[in-house]
């Protein structure tokens, strides 16, 4: 297992390093860590314009990449107890940030990036929104978004008397190639042995459905079609079922120690997956890049994006390898490899 981290310093990105400590890996997983800074002084010097500034901007891109290189090392110094020191690399490089983690994550041969789901860049740019995103839709591999444990979610689980720290997984299916790419992920990784699997399938209302009944042609006297819409619905349900019940076998094998249920929820999933996160409440969303029902944004499935942006918790995206992701060239020389 090949995890790269990536961090601007900011403390979304220690919460990230903490999950990465906290975690359960196989044994002989490689970290490398890669921070990303801009042309600070090319910026400046674009925007101001006045004499001098242009130097002066070199000289704090200077102390930048000074204070940048003191966090890779702590970064370091704290994983390298927990794999080994031959297995903990880092990388700090010079460019646009999300360019640079994908080419990273492509020549390193990369098997997981996990990044903060907040933070800025060099030059002060808020990173949801851009790096993250970019990283979704062009990485050759999964992408953590990974946010610290919210208030409110601290609460719920203190109300339940259960425990804070990250244990409870929740894993969105449907009959798509993505949500094979999912289950393998996760079955291929290792977990803590309190680990609570939670595994969901949205039945979706059809195009010309509404949340209840058949919307406006609910009672037009189209027998037919009403009866063809609940076959389509009923197959629907039986399908999903048998996603999860296969899901759950497959957890239960590979996981004895761990808790899994099911759960078969009606409704958009984008809406559906993003309150159950909440009300369970989740540590951790599992899911694939792209559903079976082919809504595509860019690259990036919208369900995916969505819940990627707006989730109160960490969401894993694996990437399906059925689509071909756009990798740009590296146009900038790395500034420093450890």
């Amino acid at each position: 297992m090949k995890v790269l981290l990536c961090t601007d310093g900011y403390p979304t990105a220690d919460a990230a390093l903490e999950v990465v400590l906290y975690r359960p890996w196989a044994e002989g997983t490689e970290v490398r860590v890669v921070a990303v800074i801009g042309p600070l002084h090319d910026l400046l010097g674009r925007l101001v314009g006045v004499p001098g500034v242009d130097q002066v901007a070199r000289k704090a891109h200077a102390q930048l990449e000074e204070d940048t290189k003191q966090v890779l090392n702590k970064y370091v110094s704290r994983l390298a107890a927990k794999f080994g020191a031959a297995n903990v690399s880092s990388n700090l490089v010079a460019g646009h940030p999300g360019e640079k983690i994908v080419h990273e994550a492509k020549t390193w041969d990369a098997d997981t990036i996990v990044l903060g789901a907040h933070g800025r860049n060099s030059s002060g740019e808020f990173l949801f929104g851009s790096v993250p995103e970019y990283v979704l839709s062009h990485a050759p591999c999964p992408v953590e978004i990974l946010r610290a444990t919210t208030t409110s979610a601290m609460v719920s689980e203190i109300e339940k008397q259960e425990p804070i720290e990250e244990d409870k997984y929740l894993i969105t299916l449907d009959d798509s190639h993505g949500s094979a790419d999912v289950m393998s992920e996760v079955l291929g990784r290792k977990w803590p042995e309190n680990a609570r699997f939670k595994v969901i399938t949205a039945i979706e209302p059809l195009p010309f459905q509404a949340y209840s009944g058949l919307g406006p042609w609910e009672g037009s006297g189209n027998e037919e079609f009403a009866e063809l819409v609940r076959k389509t619905v009923e197959a629907e349900r039986e399908s999903a079922s048998l996603i999860l019940d296969s899901a759950v076998a497959r957890l239960k094998e590979a996981f004895p120690s761990a808790e899994v249920t099911a759960e078969m929820v009606e409704g958009y999933a984008k809406d559906r997956l993003l309150g159950y996160a909440r009300e369970w409440p989740a540590d951790l969303i599992v899911m694939g890049s792209h559903g079976r029902r082919g809504f595509v944004e860019f690259v990036l499935g919208s369900v995916s994006k969505a819940t990627a942006m707006h989730a109160p918790c960490s969401v894993l995206v694996v990437r399906n390898p059925h689509l071909k992701p756009t990798v740009p060239p590296a146009s900038t020389a790395s500034a420093g490899n450890t």
